[in-house]
């Protein structure tokens, strides 16, 4: 698999609306480079998309829950009821995948 590695600021477009104007928004929780595009207001990032199969269920309210953030091997996932639910589980990298 071939990733594509932007090597200057002024070669970036959106890929919403292929707007040359967008500066660096800090890191992904991945740890690729993330964009804004000033015009849209979207944030993007470049490269291959992590796709999670085993996303764990609200203990609460059972609706499925989101990876919230990425800290070495643990994963923190948020209920998507949220704000109303506000649930969260932290697993292992190891058991989610």
């Amino acid at each position: 698999m071939k990733t594509t590695a932007v090597e200057n600021i002024s070669e970036i477009r959106c890929p919403s609306c292929d707007s040359d104007a967008v500066y660096k928004y800090g890191k992904a929780w991945t740890g690729k480079q993330r964009y804004l595009c000033l015009i849209c207001a979207k944030q993007f990032t470049f490269g291959e998309k992590i796709e999670l199969l085993n996303k764990p269920h609200c203990l609460v309210c059972g609706k499925r829950m989101h990876l919230y953030k990425k800290e070495d091997n643990i994963l923190r996932f948020r209920c998507s009821a949220y704000p109303e639910c506000r649930t969260f589980s932290k697993f292992k990298l190891e058991e989610v995948r």
